[in-house]
């Protein structure tokens, strides 16, 4: 009997994926109702800023896929209820004419975690109280015109405020970069960073088809 390799840095909680269904185009979102867990299939948009010292800085779009595991919510009840969660699969192409063809996918070596719950400082709202999101994930960042992969050693953290259901489908979210993060050529990782990411915005978009994931 083989065992799947754990991964070498773990960012949170692992959640299983034992037994939870894969949910995607068609599936209904109901507002302030903590649902049962679920694998979430769903697209995202995202606008990344690349620095590389002594060349220059970059923007470049980004589209793709994630498919996100939730755990069962600790409370029926919306207010008191925390899920969480883990990043399964993430696939993101872009392209910029100095970066060329950049595709983004999960770090193998990271397990990428993330927790929704009420903040302890709760905004004013509509509703019973709106939720956080947040979640630590480790990528790959493919270049073939620069003959490299970068790695971020250190998590992006990407969150999304004012959740009103779960999944945050339609949400606009932030990674929350201070100024700069480093990314790390994947074939000499304990060398100075070769790039970084210095903005991050992204769109987290509703379910989609498992042929559309496929096509990405």
């Amino acid at each position: 009997m083989t065992t799947t390799p754990q991964p070498a840095t773990v960012y949170g909680r692992p959640v299983t994926t034992e037994g939870v269904p894969n949910l995607y185009e068609g599936t209904s979102v109901t507002q302030w109702v903590p649902p049962i867990p679920g694998i979430d299939n769903l697209g995202i948009s995202s606008i990344d800023t690349f620095a590389v010292p002594g060349v220059g800085e970059y923007t470049v779009p980004f589209d793709g896929f994630v498919r996100v595991v939730r755990s069962e919510p600790t409370s029926k009840e919306w207010v008191n209820a925390e899920v969480y969660t883990n990043l399964i699969e993430m696939k993101m192409v872009g392209e910029s004419e100095e970066l060329g063809r950049i595709t983004v996918t999960l770090n193998p070596e990271c397990l990428s975690t993330g927790q929704i719950r009420t903040p302890f400082d709760p905004y004013a709202g509509e509703g019973p109280s709106a939720k956080a999101c947040r979640m630590a994930v480790g990528a790959i960042f493919d270049m073939p015109k620069l003959g490299m992969k970068l790695i971020n050693k250190e998590p992006i953290i990407l969150t999304i405020d004012d959740v009103r259901s779960i999944p945050p489908a339609g949400s606009p979210g932030k990674g929350q970069i201070y100024r700069m993060l480093p990314l790390h050529d994947s074939r000499h990782l304990e060398d100075s960073p070769v790039a970084y990411v210095t903005s991050l915005r992204f769109t987290m978009g509703g379910y989609i088809t498992a042929e559309k994931i496929a096509a990405v």
